[in-house]
């Protein structure tokens, strides 16, 4: 008798939850149609915030993958996009969470035009390195590592529904606005300085930095900024590892000469070559 009344309880429960969730996006969909939302101030509006400094600083991601570089609006600019754009519906939903992993579900919904996109996946409660993988088991671990693919998955959905134009938009006024603000009020050297320091939080040393990019930290022009501003972007939003993105060089490769020391060798060979007197060399 008791675990009948306790099954409909529970019955009536979820049939209360999903009565009230369809009323929500009904509300939802009603306001949509009753205020539709207006491109241009839209894009007025993000374009407005695209001029601060702090957002443009954020605003890419940019990395090499392969032979190719891989490069797109942040999870910030698309949250920026998202709430100028308006009438958007969209969230990171856990479905279910076992010894190990979680199930989740990204959605993005546009309630003007009934366009929508959703991903569903599971993390593993794993952390994937160099010298082999090992299990998440603090708590806050496992929220931010959730959290973090769930935000990725979330800025895809929101980007699915959203025009290209109005992307690209917001991107190249990002852009521009980081050129710009470079060195406001700072010297290039004071630049170049903190661009390094941003990176030792993740362990990457202005060794490293030269070796990506083949000259010295001190000779960094503004595009070598921007572009490790992009990069330090998508290593913090998750899409690369700072060891992937920075390849320490082998010992093999350290040992080889440098193409500044192979030109001078070369000169030095030909010189011999042609019978031409090398300074230092022995006249005998």
């Amino acid at each position: 008798m008791n675990e009948q009344l306790m099954s409909r309880g529970q019955s009536r429960m979820g049939e209360y939850q999903e009565s009230k969730a369809l009323s929500e996006i009904k509300g939802k969909m009603y306001l949509a149609r009753q205020f539709p939302r207006d491109p241009d101030w839209s894009l007025k509006n993000v374009l407005l915030e695209c001029g601060r400094r702090e957002l443009a600083e954020s605003a890419q991601y940019e990395f090499p993958k392969g032979d190719s570089v891989v490069k797109g609006p942040s999870i910030r600019l698309v949250e920026v996009l998202a709430r100028h754009w308006g009438n958007i519906d969209s969230g990171v939903n856990e479905i279910e969470a076992n010894d190990g992993s979680t199930m989740i579900k990204a959605y993005a919904w546009d309630l003007e035009t009934n366009v929508s996109d959703e991903k569903t996946f599971s993390v593993k409660h794993e952390r994937t390195t160099k010298r082999g993988s090992y299990k998440l088991t603090d708590e806050r671990d496992i929220y931010e590592m959730v959290a973090n693919k769930g935000a990725r998955r979330k800025r895809a959905c929101l980007l699915a529904v959203m025009p290209g134009w109005y992307v690209d938009a917001a991107v190249d006024a990002c852009e521009e606005t980081l050129k710009k603000s470079l060195t406001d009020g700072k010297s290039m050297d004071e630049v170049r300085g903190s661009i390094v320091a941003a990176f030792t939080e993740f362990g990457i040393t202005p060794e490293q930095i030269t070796a990506k990019l083949g000259k010295e930290v001190d000779k960094l022009s503004k595009n070598d900024v921007v572009k490790l501003r992009h990069l330090y972007a998508a290593i913090k939003d998750g899409f690369v590892k700072p060891n992937d993105a920075f390849v320490a060089a082998s010992p093999e490769d350290a040992a080889l000469p440098s193409e500044a020391e192979k030109r001078a060798l070369d000169s030095l060979n030909e010189q011999l070559r042609l019978g031409v007197q090398v300074d230092g060399a022995d006249q005998g």
